[in-house]
């Protein structure tokens, strides 16, 4: 891809992967971002500089615009969003009717201008919009922002699926999601790869998402 092509003529398009319940009903996706140019995108995102911060907001947005665009499923769609993203849900974008939205904020990156994101969040929530923390427990993310958050999902990372190999880890797990559990948000366990991770966590977790499941697809349901 070239460095600086214009974001509008980027080749992309998204792929939904599903979340399921303990008997694998569907109550969620949450899409991805595929194509020619996606692999110089995903990279610009994973290691980013505030130098390009209007580049990878305007990245961000289009990944979004895809995603919305293309969607024809009536679960929940969770979206993820950029942390240098201040404002998870920006103009020109358009609150779905059909469906309900997540926007996950991921714990692999420091939050960017981080009271203006939570205003932003506190706007979006007042218009039904949830949020959902990724990558929970591999990251940055504070307890304090988490709670000024408040967020209706956490959703493991799949390092921390894996180290839940016995009963112990397992029971250690459940006793720090605990309050968490308490508090109504539902925990999601990513990255399940077998049906032994997916028997094991039944009693962590409320839901479950990994190629085990489904690899994410362009179409609902293929």
């Amino acid at each position: 891809m070239e460095p600086n092509k214009p974001v509008s003529t980027l080749q992309l398009h998204p792929v939904y992967q599903p979340i399921v319940d303990r008997q694998l009903s569907v109550v969620g996706y949450e899409s991805f971002i595929r194509g020619t140019d996606a692999t110089r995108v995903l990279a610009d995102f994973v290691s980013p500089s505030l130098h390009r911060l209007d580049r990878i907001v305007a990245m961000d947005t289009l990944c979004k615009q895809l995603a919305l665009e293309k969607y024809t499923g009536s679960a929940p769609l969770f979206l993820n969003s950029h942390p240098y993203s201040c404002d998870p849900f920006p103009q020109p974008l358009s609150l779905p009717k059909q469906h309900g939205l997540v926007i996950e904020l991921t714990e692999h990156a420091l939050v960017y201008e981080e009271q203006r994101l939570l205003k932003n969040v506190e706007w979006l929530s007042a218009r039904g919009v949830r949020f959902a923390i990724d990558d929970f427990g591999y990251g940055f993310l504070s307890l304090p922002f988490i709670m000024r958050l408040q967020p209706q999902y956490i959703k493991l990372a799949k390092e921390v699926v894996q180290s839940c190999s016995d009963e112990r880890s397992q029971d250690v797990l459940k006793r720090i999601l605990q309050p968490f559990r308490d508090m109504g948000i539902q925990i999601i366990a990513e990255g399940i790869e077998s049906e032994a991770q997916f028997e094991s966590l039944h009693l962590v977790v409320d839901a479950f998402q990994g190629y085990w499941i489904s690899k994410p697809k362009i179409l609902l349901g293929a």
